[in-house]
């Protein structure tokens, strides 16, 4: 007789359950099987909370409107400077006009803006803007210099036998020679002074000549690349001089300037065409009057400015987009320039403290003319610079600040590294406690450990290298610091870094470790600055946006949001699969609604939507579509009860897509069973 079979024996299908309770970022580059369950293979528009969570982005607002496409944003204490189009403006008002209208830079020295656009180097005072060439300061070249003759007395003194006497010097002309009071007769060969009778024992003659005298003096400052004037000085001993020859040439048509010592010590102003005439042709300062001797033994008495045109030394300069400040001891008293693109491998650097001087020998050819420098970082103190292509692989020169041994700071090159080439020049940023800038393969550090061996290899962007390093307009993206984050503008996308959160698990296999990143979409932004903790933009159109926290639309269009949750095939991917229960946790807020939507065999159905539910009541947000008076401000946890059944893989997105409507993921879970071959 056949068994009989008791069907309420039989096994149940087991009830297994997936939950998501703690998120990381997105990942745009590992293939979908690889993705792991905490980050979102697709999620545009999301950011993280201070525990990690996804939650919406803020949404912008624009503020202001310029005429011109934005290239610049700077701040000296409250006073904020725009750079739009070719102009500057402060406070919505135009200060300046007639710049380059390109991205450019500034950097704050002191209690001074200079900004650096590629055409001319301006400087702004917290009142008024000036090009750096009309307000630079004026080096004192050469001091102690003698004038071009003087008339001196030699007194000398007779044997009783000798006619002949030696001059210490050849003179340009003998104005007397006197026995006493009485005029003496005399011839003069080469240096020997010839009378025509002897002179007593110990008869005094006296001789008055005038001689010519070496320009002699002793450098003290270079010439200034941004100035035309220069100053030197002269030591006037005698009381006769009166002509004066400058190290210099072809003087321009500008005035020439003269200062003369009286005999309390103080330095009075002469006038050009009254007090003195100039030989411009010749650099010869001519005085109507000889110099007084000066009042204070060995201390010069004389200072003549004058002004010369040196061909291309201005642009040198005014021709430099990029900058950066830095000194030793990491003080940021000196601004370092280079982006001429007439001396692509050249920078150059200020005076400490001023940076309306330029002295003519404060530059360093850091590679040859077939590379170009791309930007600046700062590693441990040193000075990085970053140039492409790399001279045999060396992509970074890393300089440190000396004193030599006269006193004077140096920034010899010390040590080569190699690893990836940067790209985008608006791209270095320090974060926290290391560089990231930009290169063909995604974004890059350079650590204080690599510094101690030849190479770097710290990728920092794995999980959004595949898209990131697929922007055609990468080169051009422009990247800023804003809280933790590492801002990358790019393609009408920005793209996060997130510093805070460090991934050790995967990634570039060379790298320690990865940052956690996020995708935002729809974002024109130009040019980027945070101010007081918050993200402002510049567009192509002339806009000022702000993000602006709690808004969660742009401008008045709708931010699209969602994060997916990656494919779920279960505890074994060839069987069938069948979902009855979808569980969310979500985000508390005044404004709150989201669709959640799955996706089987490649097509997104709509599952369940939540509005009132989910939100609770505020009197700052009262919205009469989604009233409730429920003032719960807790997190909410809503369930579906469904059916999804007989398939191999499933996945689900949780949607935000409506103008100020919040979002944000705090826990994700799914109650499934696995049963039978999955058969298509």
């Amino acid at each position: 007789m056949p068994a009989k079979i008791d069907f309420l024996k039989a096994a149940a299908p087991v009830k297994k359950v997936v939950e998501i309770t703690s998120f990381a970022g997105i990942d745009l580059s590992s293939a979908p099987a690889d993705i792991d369950r905490k980050r979102s293979p697709d999620a545009p528009n999301m950011m993280p909370d201070s525990k990690g969570n996804p939650v919406k982005r803020p949404g912008f607002s624009f503020l202001e409107k310029l005429p011109g496409r934005i290239n610049g944003s700077f701040s000296l204490g409250e006073k904020k400077i725009i750079h739009s189009g070719n102009s500057l403006f402060l406070e919505g008002e135009k200060i300046w006009e007639g710049m380059a209208d390109e991205l450019s830079s500034g950097r704050v020295v002191g209690d001074r803006l200079f900004i650096f656009d590629g055409f001319e180097a301006l400087v702004f005072d917290g009142n008024d803007v000036h090009p750096i060439c009309d307000v630079a300061y004026v080096p004192t070249v050469l001091i102690s210099k003698n004038a071009d003759e003087c008339v001196r007395k030699t007194v000398l003194k007779g044997d009783g036998t000798s006619t002949e006497f030696v001059l210490e010097q050849i003179p340009a002309e003998i104005i007397s020679v006197k026995k006493g009071e009485t005029e003496a007769e005399y011839s003069l060969l080469e240096e020997k002074l010839v009378l025509k009778t002897a002179p007593a024992e110990n008869e005094e003659i006296t001789v008055e000549a005038r001689y010519e005298n070496e320009p002699g003096g002793m450098l003290k400052e270079e010439f200034n690349l941004l100035s035309r004037r220069w100053k030197e000085s002269f030591l006037c001993e005698t009381g006769t001089e009166q002509n004066f020859t400058l190290s210099q040439e072809n003087l321009s048509e500008e005035a020439v300037r003269a200062w003369v010592m009286n005999e309390n010590g103080e330095m009075e102003e002469k006038t050009e065409g009254e007090d003195f005439s100039v030989d411009r042709e010749k650099g010869k300062i001519s005085f109507a009057e000889a110099i007084p001797k000066t009042p204070i033994t060995g201390t010069d008495n004389l200072v003549i400015e004058a002004a010369k045109y040196f061909e291309g030394y201005e642009n040198k300069i005014n021709f430099c987009r990029k900058s950066i400040t830095y000194d030793s001891g990491g003080a940021s008293t000196r601004i370092f320039v280079c982006g001429n693109p007439f001396e692509k491998q050249r920078d150059y650097w200020c005076a400490a403290n001023d940076p309306t001087y330029w002295p003519d020998t404060y530059y360093s050819d850091i590679t040859n003319e077939t590379s170009e420098i791309i930007g600046y970082s700062i590693i441990e103190g040193y000075l990085a610079t970053h140039i492409a292509p790399a001279l045999d692989g060396r992509s970074v020169v890393l300089r440190k600040a000396e004193i030599d041994d006269l006193g004077n700071a140096v920034f010899p090159i010390f040590k080569h590294l190699q690893g990836e080439e940067a790209f985008a020049p608006d791209s270095f940023v320090y974060m926290e406690k290391e560089p990231l800038f930009i290169t063909k393969r995604g974004v890059y550090a350079v650590t204080a450990e690599d510094i101690s061996g030849e190479k770097y290899t710290q990728n920092r962007s794995f999980f959004i290298n595949k898209a990131l390093c697929a922007e055609p307009e990468l080169k051009n993206a422009f990247c800023v610091k804003w809280k933790q984050f590492y801002v990358i503008s790019v393609s009408g996308k920005l793209y996060l870094l997130d510093t805070s959160r460090r991934s050790y698990q995967r990634g570039e296999p060379l790298s320690s470790f990865q940052y956690e990143c996020y995708l935002w979409e729809n974002i024109p932004a130009r040019i980027l600055w945070e101010e007081n903790g918050e993200l402002f933009f510049g567009d192509g159109e002339g806009n000022i946006g702000k993000f602006i926290e709690g808004k969660f639309s742009d401008n008045g269009k709708v931010i699209d949001a969602f994060w997916t949750i990656p494919d779920f095939a279960g505890d074994t991917f060839w069987k069938n699969k069948t979902i009855r229960t979808v569980a969310l946790e979500l985000a508390p807020y005044p404004q709150n609604k989201v669709r959640l939507e799955v996706k089987i065999g490649g097509f997104w159905k709509v599952l369940e939507e939540w509005m009132d539910k989910i939100s609770y009541f505020s009197w700052g947000a009262i919205n009469w579509e989604n009233f409730t008076w429920n003032g719960n401000p807790t997190p909410r946890t809503v369930t579906l009860k469904t059916k999804i059944k007989k398939f191999d893989k499933v996945g689900f997105r949780i949607v935000c897509d409506e103008a100020e409507k919040a979002f944000g993921l705090y826990g994700f879970s799914v109650e499934y069973i696995e049963k039978g071959r999955f058969k298509k």
